[in-house]
């Protein structure tokens, strides 16, 4: 008896390893040899898939259909087989029940990159937005790379009326491509005017940032159309830096460097041979003031500007600032020129040397057909060696207001 009980133990256990075994041997070549891992275990599942996949490539439907059968037998909480199926369906000329396939096979595997892009064709043939919206933002949810090729499909979403509030919805949740997206539809070969309205009608929150809709603004002052950047930029502004705007937005430099909401604010990057920073000092108007200090040597130096939108008229430029020890063969000039040809309008006389705070003055006029300026402050090197700097300039309250002419006519 005891030697019977043995036996029966050992049988259990060759039993079980062979299982062990043979499961091994199937999951090693499930993927790359199906056949030879079928002949471990016949009922493997992944293997069946893959069988069934290659028969698909070889366009063997029958083949194709029996072990992606065999595979959702095995194991049914797959949809990939599903979609075997559904190619199997299609191709058999029963669309209707193709597609019944596929969705159960995206509910099933919904990371499935080949049922979503199915998917995403039929909704986009069948004319249905809200489809294919949902598609596309499964799609790059799971694959953030393939917006390159799927932005020309969801820009022509964005520029079809009837299709252009299903986009909208689905950015509203703040899908992590959003941003991206939105600074190709941007540069899209498509005119201003088919863009404009999905923009305009772009859904955001005080946690939207506004540097989203910056090569939107880019593009439309590029244009020439810088009042219409202005407004969207405006309509984008957070509540708390309302009261900067002006037709200089910030002039005293009180809402923080890291602050500045780009486009119509205080543009501000880095540039070798300089620091810049706001600082808190006594003498200026509010808290506040600008500060550029130089190190002496060659520095190209064109690194604070503003992009403006004024009316043709007579205008006054006006502005505080405080000189310690500034020497440069030519200065710091504020240069207004016209945006974007770049045309320039006025300069002012360069600071120089060493003196305490003081007000400035330019008068300038923005003739017709100057809908965008540019407030740049620099040094007007004609040659590199004209932009050695040294010392430190101050500045604060800079303001632009009517002139004579322009006061005038507004009583």
């Amino acid at each position: 008896m005891k030697k019977v009980l043995i036996a029966l133990v050992l049988a259990v256990l060759a039993l079980l390893a062979w299982r062990v075994l043979s499961l091994g041997m199937a999951d090693h070549y499930a993927r790359s040899e199906p056949e030879r891992a079928l002949s471990w275990r016949s009922d493997h599942p992944e293997a069946r898939l893959q069988a069934a996949l290659r028969h698909v490539a070889a366009k063997d439907w029958p083949a194709a259909k029996i072990d992606a059968e065999r595979a959702l037998k095995a194991r049914p909480i797959d949809g990939r087989p599903l979609r075997v199926l559904a190619q199997v369906a299609e191709q058999s000329g029963d669309p209707a029940r193709a597609l019944t396939l596929y969705r159960q096979a995206a509910k099933l595997a919904p990371r499935d990159l080949p049922t979503r892009l199915w998917l995403l064709q039929h909704a986009l043939q069948g004319r249905d937005a809200a489809e294919a919206a949902a598609q596309l933002d499964a799609l790059l949810r799971l694959r953030p790379n393939l917006l390159k090729d799927l932005q020309a499909q969801i820009d022509l979403l964005a520029v079809t009326p009837p299709a252009r509030a299903a986009l909208l919805k689905t950015l509203a949740a703040s899908p992590p491509w959003r941003g991206a997206y939105l600074a190709g539809l941007a540069k899209a070969a498509y005119p201003v005017d088919a863009i404009a309205p999905f923009f305009a009608a772009l859904p955001h929150n005080a946690d939207t940032p506004i540097s989203e809709v910056d090569p939107w603004i880019a593009r439309l002052r590029s244009e020439g159309r810088a009042l219409q950047a202005y407004v969207t930029w405006v309509n984008r502004l957070p509540e708390n830096q309302r009261q900067a705007l002006g037709n200089v937005f910030d002039g005293g430099f009180e809402i923080a460097q890291e602050e500045q909401p780009g486009a119509f604010a205080w543009n501000t990057p880095g540039v070798a041979g300089a620091t810049a920073y706001w600082s808190a000092n006594r003498g200026t108007v509010g808290e506040n003031s600008y500060v550029v200090e130089f190190e002496g040597r060659r520095t190209p130096f064109a690194h604070l500007s503003q992009a403006l939108v004024l009316p043709p008229g007579d205008w006054q430029l006006s502005w505080r600032a405080k000189g310690v020890r500034l020497d440069s063969p030519r200065g710091l000039v504020w240069q207004i020129r016209c945006d974007p040809s770049g045309a320039p309008l006025a300069e002012s006389a360069p600071m120089l040397g060493h003196f305490e705070w003081r007000e400035h003055a330019l008068a300038f006029s923005v003739p017709p057909g100057c809908e965008g300026q540019q407030l740049i402050l620099r040094i007007p090197a004609r040659i590199p060696a004209e932009t050695v700097m040294n010392g430190t300039l101050w500045l604060d309250a800079v303001a632009i207001t009517p002139g004579v002419k322009n006061f005038l006519n507004t009583e």
